[in-house]
């Protein structure tokens, strides 16, 4: 039996077939070693750019704007349903129907890791991998030390907005456990709160910044790209110390991901970015 957001389900004791619903939400399954038959595979495009392909190929992408097909689910016979609340939770009667459904209802990425971890029976595999993300942080920790107190700006640009990684957001969560901080002027701003106008700009200014665009579909991802370029060229971002400097480093959708992997592509990126040239 497994408590999770809609109450207590019996699962499998070693599951075969597993479906997966939600890009962030592949992130902690693929971490324990599990390779689900069906998930929402190009939501984020870092699953196929990043992971070797043995850990991704083979998986049927179920994504869809319309949500979850459940004749399509039946015709998978997945023996377990996996996802979060905020996403699937209106059909998981429906779901549960199909298979086990555990969801999560949590914005914490180590508590659905937990969960996760529990329902598939690899709570010793979960530790390992939580403990050489601990060891990882502690070794940037005591390299970055010499430079701290360290300022970091996160940002995302869309085709029609500047989008902030916020304080609560995933992204600055492992940046923080890190040992950095946000660049003070946005630390006012929650995730209710995350578009920034060209002329607060400079409310970005820190000692390095992330940059990354929209990934979406194609159109928008070029979209998104011409944006950037346009940004580039403007004089209130130029006019920045941190661009002048040389301080912007361009990172990955993996910044909008939430699991023990893409927790330690960014990681990958502190490492490579504020060690390596620091």
């Amino acid at each position: 039996m497994v408590h999770h957001a809609m109450g207590d389900t019996c699962v499998p004791a070693n599951p075969q077939r597993v479906v997966v619903w939600g890009g962030t939400e592949l992130d902690p399954v693929l971490a324990l070693g599990v390779k689900p038959i069906a998930g929402s595979l190009n939501v984020l495009s870092y699953v196929t750019q990043k992971l070797p392909p043995q850990q991704w190929q083979g998986i049927v992408d179920i994504d869809g704007p319309q949500g979850p097909n459940l004749e399509y689910l039946l015709e998978l016979k997945p023996d377990l349903i996996l996802g979060h609340n905020s996403r699937i939770g209106p059909v998981y009667t429906q779901l549960s129907q199909i298979a086990p459904t555990v969801l999560d209802g949590s914005d914490d990425w180590k508590s659905t890791f937990r969960l996760f971890a529990e329902t598939l029976n690899k709570t010793d595999q979960a530790q390992q991998v939580m403990d050489n993300y601990h060891a990882r942080i502690n070794r940037f920790k005591a390299e970055m030390h010499h430079h701290l107190p360290f300022t970091i700006s996160s940002v995302e640009v869309r085709a029609d907005a500047i989008i902030l990684d916020t304080s609560d957001s995933f992204a600055l969560a492992v940046i923080q456990e890190a040992g950095l901080s946000l660049s003070p002027a946005l630390n006012r701003y929650m995730s209710q709160t995350w578009t920034l106008s060209k002329e607060r700009l400079n409310e970005l200014e820190s000692d390095a910044m992330f940059l990354r665009t929209w990934g979406g579909i194609t159109t928008e991802r070029q979209a998104a790209q011409s944006q950037l370029k346009q940004l580039q060229t403007d004089p209130l971002w130029s006019q920045l110390q941190v661009v002048q400097q040389g301080k912007v480093y361009e990172v990955g959708d993996y910044f909008q991901g939430g699991g023990p992997i893409t927790a330690n592509l960014i990681l990958d990126d502190l490492f490579k970015y504020l060690l390596s040239q620091s």
